[in-house]
């Protein structure tokens, strides 16, 4: 619940209990039905408040969540780290086939003076000089080193890029479920915030009403009508402060779903909550540590850096490839005499070649990557170490949260209790209108206890199911 909201709630029982300080100089007479009507309905305010938020067919926080989900931005950046994962695999795949160039060529040469030779019995003879050339060539090549030692890691690292991108995109999934389903309660706590600075408001014109009552019949002085005036103007303010929380509250929600549409909650806050988990607080961060998305990415992303820590070393290798290639060309350069004619000629070899510049380069870059390694070991310690804190806050904060439902029930039972005893004693002369309303201030602050506590668990479970790995 947030500063603005908890001020707004504060601000209605303080209305109330401003009411309760109003002194009335004489013994009230006997509460007329009719007058006391709106404080006997206020006894309930806490289940009208959360009775009158639920509309039949609308909107649930499980289907706020999918909409939330359905329309992520966030999410939707997250999952195009899969498709560049992928793009990746694709790209070091090709290292580890042959090498495929394909060329097609046309050249202009220049004429040349061809040497006569004389024969003896034969003459002279000349070798015309043809100055087109038209040629295709084929050839494959095949790097072992680069094969092996360079594209098999970059290989492997990107298939482990794709692991940990899928992990990513639950993380965020996660978030993005949890964001969702807090915005749901917390809109359905402001407009339950609302709900009782109305009933608050209800009781604050219902003492107006009685105070001008007892001031027409010279039982109050002037004073106390002023002042309850201006606890009623005071209860006023308050319920305009609580209609701005709920519309912003409103245009939270809007906003993650990406609607226009004003949501009506379809969920009533009334039921008990069930699915939450009940394990030790061990036995549930054992869950994290298991089934974490963020963490099992991170532990992803350690296998991606070792895999492109050895292909970066084995860049660095003397390249060691086979080589061959067929000609076709018209003329053939390696025919003697050149004739104007197409022939096919071929071509196998081995080739060692070795650049130290390459090596130098491999090396720095190996250097590189072993400090991005040395840091994703530090992250993942910072990871569990915050886990930890996440597992400690939801799993107490469950505990707190049903310890504040069950005192909040015996407190609302109390104030109720108190409140009609005060009812009673009043009626019979015993106590005076202070008295009852001191009484109905406790009864409408147990009630916001209530409307509050019964939000509050949703948002704990959520939140500790999210810390577990679970899609809260």
């Amino acid at each position: 619940m947030s500063i603005h909201r908890y001020a707004v709630v504060i601000g209605a029982i303080g209305t109330v209990l401003g009411l309760g300080w109003t002194h009335v100089r004489a013994q009230a007479p006997p509460v007329v039905e009719s007058e006391a009507q709106p404080i006997r309905g206020a006894e309930d305010a806490a289940a009208r408040a959360l009775r009158s938020l639920y509309v039949p067919d609308g909107l649930t926080s499980n289907r706020a969540v999918q909409e939330v989900i359905a329309t992520s931005p966030d999410l939707r950046r997250t999952k195009a780290l899969l498709k560049e994962a992928k793009g990746g695999a694709l790209q070091a795949m090709s290292g580890l086939v042959p090498r495929l160039a394909l060329l097609g060529r046309v050249s202009k040469l220049s004429p040349v003076d061809s040497p006569v030779f004389d024969i003896p019995g034969a003459g002279p003879l000349t070798f015309p000089s043809l100055t087109n050339q038209y040629a295709t060539d084929a050839t494959l090549a095949y790097s072992f080193t680069r094969s092996l030692a360079e594209a098999m890691p970059a290989y492997r690292a990107a298939k482990k890029s794709k692991e940990a991108a899928k992990y990513q995109i639950q993380a965020e999934l996660n978030d993005v479920a949890f964001a969702g389903r807090q915005a749901y309660y917390e809109y359905a706590r402001a407009e339950a915030s609302l709900a009782v600075a109305n009933f608050a408001l209800e009781a604050a014109v219902s003492q107006r009403k009685e105070t001008e009552s007892f001031f027409n019949a010279g039982s109050a002085a002037h004073v106390d009508l002023m002042r309850v005036r201006a606890q009623e103007e005071a209860a006023r303010v308050a319920v305009e402060q609580a209609k701005l929380g709920a519309e912003v509250a409103a245009r939270v929600l809007q906003t993650l779903m990406h609607t226009e549409e004003l949501p009506s909650l379809g969920e009533d806050l009334s039921e008990e909550v069930t699915g939450i988990p009940t394990e030790t607080e061990n036995v549930l961060l054992e869950r994290a540590y298991q089934n974490r998305p963020d963490l099992l990415a991170l532990h992803k992303y350690i296998e991606v850096t070792n895999h492109k820590l050895k292909s970066a070393k084995g860049s660095g290798a003397p390249d060691v490839l086979a080589r061959g290639s067929v000609q076709y060309s018209d003329p053939n350069l390696r025919v003697v005499p050149q004739q104007q004619r197409f022939e096919a000629t071929w071509e196998v070899g081995a080739v060692v070649r070795w650049t130290p510049n390459e090596t130098v380069a491999a090396s720095g870059r190996a250097r590189e990557l072993q400090a991005d390694l040395e840091r994703a070991h530090a992250d993942v310690q910072l990871m569990k170490d915050a886990i930890r804190v996440e597992i400690a806050e939801g799993y107490h904060g469950i505990l707190a949260a049903q310890s504040a439902i069950t005192s909040s029930r015996s407190g609302l039972e109390a104030a109720r209790e108190g409140y009609r005893v005060k009812r009673k004693q009043l009626q019979a002369g015993i106590v005076n209108t202070t008295d009852l309303l001191q009484a109905q201030a406790e009864l409408i602050r147990a009630q916001v206890d209530l409307v509050d506590s019964s939000i509050g668990i949703r948002i704990a479970k959520a939140q500790l199911r999210r810390a577990i790995g679970e899609t809260p």
